[in-house]
């Protein structure tokens, strides 16, 4: 397939695409462009393109080594990749292991401590309203974004993504502090990973000195930004030059006690219910009403985080545990 074709579609805050002879196939041309707050600081750091692309190359494939669906399908050059048309979902998925940035500010929280557990946030892609964090109802009624459904996915394909960065990334000395992730459906409607994975959208700490590895050096004017770029590739580089295949819903795994509660919907019919309620009214009973019998399943599952595993058993709810048609469920994990 020629990939000469130089139509632009966009050009972003870093990247150029541009569109190929094949519809659903794209270019991206990483520039060496640097912004900050918004586009409020602008700037430029030396071959941060050639750093960007390879780093994004490696770690797209990388995940899609440990079954994670992506959009990358080929480096080009070392500034371009090849990657799949995407419908982007217009949210910034942020992943948080250690505080730093934004969360120091809005929580009060000192930068380097080290969160229970991971968390997971949303903004809204939108550079004129700042990017502003969304809770999910904002997500699903105001904006009407997306499901409730495709946030659970994409909270649990976001934690699964940050077990495997965790532990690759600490086999070559590195602390991941926070990234933003973006998804969108392919061609096929089918929801991946999108955008890139480098410095610009993520914070790496060198795991011995803490010493900044990503674009807080040109947000806080730390100096040498080139040279944390270009140690991050060179880390990076290293590190991919072995197979990582890693269980990701079992990375960091922990037991977590399940407990499903399942009762018919409150409009269907509960003969069992009914029976029951007129023999405790025929008991003298008699201020009982609305009686459902259901059923309760208990059990251990490990996993890497909470979040996954609750996750997990919504999807066993709605595939075996539980009836929806007919059927509510809920669900404690402790």
């Amino acid at each position: 397939m020629s990939i000469a074709t130089s139509k632009p579609l966009y050009s972003g805050k870093a990247k150029d695409i541009f569109e190929t002879e094949d519809p659903n196939i794209l270019r991206a041309y990483f520039r060496d462009s640097a912004t900050a707050f918004n586009a409020q600081k602008k700037g430029e750091i030396h071959d941060k393109g050639k750093v960007n692309a390879t780093i994004s190359a490696l770690l797209f494939q990388l995940l899609e080594q440990n079954g994670i669906k992506t959009h990358f399908i080929k480096q080009l050059s070392d500034r371009e990749l090849l990657v799949k048309k995407v419908k982007i979902i217009p949210l910034e998925v942020i992943v948080r292991n250690i505080a730093a940035g934004s969360l120091c500010k809005r929580l009060g929280i000192k930068e380097g401590k080290f969160l229970k557990e991971p968390i997971v946030e949303f903004s809204y892609k939108n550079d004129a309203l700042g990017d502003p964090l969304l809770t999910r109802k904002y997500i699903t009624s105001a904006l009407e974004i997306t499901n409730n459904e495709t946030i659970d996915y994409l909270i649990s394909e976001s934690l699964k993504i940050n077990e495997i960065f965790k532990q690759f990334f600490l086999e070559i000395g590195i602390k991941v502090v926070d990234f933003k992730l973006e998804f969108g459906y392919d061609k096929d409607k089918n929801l991946i990973l999108a955008d890139e994975l480098s410095p610009d959208n993520f914070r790496f700490w060198d795991a011995k000195t803490n010493e900044k590895l990503d674009k807080d050096r040109f947000r806080e004017d730390l100096g040498n930004t080139e040279g944390a770029y270009q140690e991050m590739l060179k880390r990076v580089k290293e590190g991919t030059k072995q197979d990582h295949k890693f269980q990701a819903s079992t990375l960091n795994s922990q037991s977590f006690k399940v407990r499903v509660q399942v009762l018919s919907k409150q409009d269907i019919l509960d003969p069992q219910g009914q029976a029951v309620e007129k023999a405790l009214k025929s008991l003298g009973f008699t201020e009982i009403k609305d009686v459902k019998i259901g059923k309760e399943i208990v059990f251990e599952i490990k996993n890497g985080s909470k979040d996954i595993a609750k996750s997990q058993v919504k999807e066993m709810c709605e595939k075996l545990l539980a009836n929806p048609v007919i059927e509510d469920y809920k669900i404690e994990i402790n």
